[in-house]
């Protein structure tokens, strides 16, 4: 660095207070260069996009079908990657002047990837005889569709961000930066993310174009950041470098987007205006898009973030709301039945939670969750599923605990299994009716076997001591904007008080399961939320002086937004 650029850097750093340039040394980020990269992130730092392999390939074909007028699809995954990323492009291929049909399997129906058999219903009737299909965050392993509808007329490209399967990936333009001679493997760019950057390749693309030209160079891409800020943060992607970047613009693209629909479910979970946090993504408008999935009704996500006008944008943003007050009522009456499923003999010789049932096969994810947290062992949900010609199938989520490898111990058990999915910590399965209890003996004895053998790494409780009302501050709070976004790879920092007093508590929420406090401080008293500390009540009323694990989070309520403490143990 120059003595000029050294003393900007100087200069931003000097605002940054001890406490932070300390705990950033505890994530490895030494020195004032390193500093200065992760607290102020900018676009150019970004990769170039030509660096994305089948990048230009893939813009070049985009282009042809768009100049051409021909027709364009685009086919998107249910959840709240594939929504976000489909939408993005729906609204940039508009913004240009093409009309994009898209569409979203139903998740209950139709199931995950690409459905050929949609395509052949359509040829007949609104597809045309040559049409270009774009997936987003599915295809990669949909090397047999995508060859049928090649054969109907079709040309692919593939957006994804999955794995590679083993056999063979698709003939096509694929952009997916798990292929290891991809620019931007290690990057782990969420699939809204490689959506992203195709919009990017076409923009480049069009921009010498003799009539689309002007409206491609005068796009403002940093717009559709937003929707990338959504997919990556709510579908949990680690916030790689590159990622940290992609989404804090897209934070900041969020705060003023241009696009009705994005604005209509910002007032709908009461974020209007102010600073927008990954907390408010993870906790207000991620759970309500992926409800909409879950519940096999994830189109009305797209049209929302693709609605215009303003009255149609706040009814889809209403029935988005509602369907997630009805999943969190189908959540809950799940976990009802599946607790009454679960008995303590089984558990203490299984080491593994199974059920199985009339379950809703959308929430069956989210119930495995809350199992694992409850008895801290690997939990498999079964939906029962039974088809016209009368055979049964039961189709699962499951999620386990660190240590234990969920899909390696589901793959050890595949002649029992019809398919399955996944990672080490989840997966998905079906087995049919004939085979279920063998895949449950079986099952449950390598789980036994696997949490006899787990190892787990001692986790740090806190990452940096200092008391909350000096964190509480505003420069302090200021800075805590700068570590954002938060997420895998990325996580809050967690400090440590060791002498608050409490002059106030009382239990909230339906069962009391909830700790609502209020912490003496010299100047003024600080409001804290401990979430299922309810149990903790008594034993703080008898003792107020106590030490406190916490982070501080931004609480919104009709309207307004204040800082308090989350309390995560004291």
């Amino acid at each position: 660095m120059n003595n000029k650029t050294q003393d900007q850097v100087a200069e931003k750093l000097s605002i940054i207070p001890s406490v932070f340039i300390e705990y950033l040394r505890t994530r490895g980020i030494v020195g004032d260069e390193a500093a200065l990269k992760f607290l102020y992130p900018i676009l150019a730092d970004l990769p170039r996009p030509e660096v994305m392999k089948n990048l230009q390939a893939a813009a070049r074909l985009a282009v042809e079908y768009m100049i051409a007028g021909k027709q364009i699809i685009v086919w998107g995954d249910y959840d709240v990657d594939g929504t976000t990323g489909t939408s993005l492009l729906v609204n940039f291929f508009r913004e240009l002047g093409t009309a994009a049909r898209w569409h979203i399997p139903d998740r209950l129906k139709e199931g995950y990837g690409l459905n050929s058999k949609w395509f052949t219903n359509q040829s007949n009737t609104s597809l045309a005889d040559d049409f270009l299909l774009i997936t987003v965050d599915c295809g990669i392993s949909s090397f047999q569709q995508i060859e049928l509808i090649k054969k109907i007329g079709g040309k692919v490209i593939v957006t994804d961000h999955h794995s590679l399967p083993e056999q063979s990936i698709p003939d096509c333009p694929v952009l997916n930066p798990s292929q290891p001679s991809c620019g931007f493997h290690g990057e782990h760019l969420a699939g809204v993310g490689v959506a992203f950057y195709l919009a990017a390749g076409i923009r480049a693309e069009l921009s010498t174009h003799p009539l689309l030209g002007a409206a491609a160079r005068g796009l403002n891409l940093k717009q559709y950041l937003a929707f990338v800020a959504l997919g990556t943060v709510a579908d949990l992607v680690d916030l790689t470098a590159t990622n940290r970047i992609l989404v804090r613009a897209g934070l900041e693209a969020l705060m003023e987007t241009p696009f009705i629909g994005l604005r209509e479910l910002l007032v709908s979970c009461d974020i209007s205006g102010g600073h927008i946090t990954s907390e408010d993504i993870g906790y207000l408008i991620g759970p309500r898009i992926n409800a909409a999935g879950r519940l096999g009704d994830s189109k009305i996500v797209v049209e929302l973030l693709t609605e215009d006008k303003k009255k149609n944008a706040r009814r889809l943003a209403q029935q988005m709301t509602e369907l997630n007050l009805e999943r969190r009522r189908i959540s809950s009456n799940n976990l009802e039945t599946a607790l009454t499923l679960t008995s303590k003999s089984s558990l203490e010789r299984d080491k593994c939670v199974i059920v199985k049932g009339d379950l809703h096969q959308g929430v069956a994810g989210i119930v495995a969750s809350r199992l694992v947290d409850m008895f801290g062992v690997p939990a498999i949900v079964f939906a029962k599923n039974e088809q016209p010609n009368g055979q049964i199938f039961f189709t699962g989520s499951a999620r386990s605990v660190e240590g234990v490898n969920i899909v390696a111990l589901i793959a050890k058990c595949s002649e029992w299994i019809e398919r399955f999915g996944g990672h080490e910590m989840a997966a998905g399965l079906t087995v049919s009716g004939n085979n279920i209890k063998y895949f449950e003996t079986f099952f449950s004895s390598l789980a036994v076997e696997a949490m006899k053998k787990k190892k787990i790494k001692p986790k740090k409780q806190y990452d940096i001591l200092c008391s909350a009302e000096m964190i509480m501050t505003k420069d302090h709070l200021n800075c805590i904007r700068l570590l954002e976004p938060f997420g895998p790879g990325n996580p809050q920092p967690v400090f440590q008080d060791p002498a608050v007093k409490i002059i106030d508590s009382r239990a909230v929420g339906r069962d009391s399961e909830h700790l609502q406090l209020t912490i003496r401080g010299r100047y003024s008293n600080l409001k804290g939320i401990g979430f299922s500390l309810g149990d903790r009540l008594n034993d703080i009323q008898k003792k107020p002086e106590r030490n406190m694990t916490y982070t501080p989070t931004m609480n919104r309520f009709r309207g307004n937004v204040n800082w308090q403490v989350r309390v995560i143990d004291i």
